[in-house]
């Protein structure tokens, strides 16, 4: 049995949360699109390598994502600005791989968005069944997803390290970086987060002396 593409994202679209979503290779070749939809491969791919990659930002149409949540398996990314959401998810046959590109708009539910996204991808494999809404994707919360950094021998400092300095430091200045999270979570009321970024401040402070 083939997989039916076309009818897991009908059943994507049907809460109306993700409106438009495409199908596709790592590479980006288009496997099945929502006719609402129309996205270049090679944006597709850019899209995928920079979630691959595990950055901080993502890209898709000249459009920038901060991501949310980033794993090797799923992506939830925001526009700060517009604050509507991109969303991404890999299919689970290693070696038959499909990934879900969805665009969910500004004042949905962007945690329910991914999940939806997560669950279309986890079908696309041939004898898989829809799965259960109660079903775990993994944890949604706002923790950056960073590669591994130590110090090298003699007290120099690594050189991995300093990059991931500079890049927190340019997140830091980015409009999309820190302060739009901060933002974006004052804006959403979450207790959670607000809980752990004033905890965040206070160790911050605590380190520099101020």
């Amino acid at each position: 049995m083939t997989i039916d593409f076309e009818g897991i994202l009908k059943e994507l679209f049907s809460k109306d949360i993700v409106i438009a979503a495409v199908v596709c290779r790592y590479d980006g070749e288009i496997v099945h699109s929502s006719s609402n939809w129309v996205v270049e491969q090679s944006d597709l791919a850019q899209c995928i390598k920079k979630w691959k990659s595990r950055g901080q930002f993502t890209f898709l149409q000249d459009r920038k994502y901060a991501l949310l949540m980033n794993t090797p398996e799923y992506f939830s990314g925001v526009n700060f600005k517009d604050k509507d959401f991109l969303l991404g998810a890999a299919s689970l046959d290693e070696n038959d791989r499909y990934y879900v590109i969805g665009y969910a708009p500004a004042g949905v539910s962007g945690r329910n968005a991914y999940v939806d996204v997560a669950r279309a991808a986890n079908q696309m494999k041939e004898g898989t069944t829809y799965m259960d809404d109660s079903a775990k994707m993994g944890k949604y919360d706002d923790s950056q997803v960073t590669g591994d950094a130590g110090a090298a021998a003699g007290g120099m400092v690594d050189n991995s390290l300093k990059q991931e300095i500079d890049g927190f430091l340019s997140w830091i200045g980015d409009s999309n970086g820190l302060s739009g999270y901060i933002q974006y979570y004052l804006d959403q009321n979450d207790p959670v987060v607000l809980t752990k970024i004033a905890k965040a401040y206070t160790d911050f402070r605590r380190i520099f002396g101020f």
